[in-house]
């Protein structure tokens, strides 16, 4: 299962261990929304929305 992250700011340890647990045995994709700040790159995550399985927000 093709499984994506979407990160609104950076995750901390608490979120990274959940993460690390959904991945095993899945393919994962992340997005950092907090990195690109007012530039980001809204068509990729559409794309990457419709190519994952599993879309998970995090805030």
């Amino acid at each position: 299962m093709k499984i994506l992250h979407v990160y609104r700011s950076e995750p901390n340890e608490e979120v990274q261990k959940l993460v690390s647990l959904l991945n095993e045995g899945n393919e994962a994709m992340e997005f950092k929304l907090y990195e690109a700040k007012d530039d980001a790159d809204y068509d990729k995550l559409i794309q990457m929305i419709w190519e994952a399985d599993k879309t998970i927000s995090w805030w």
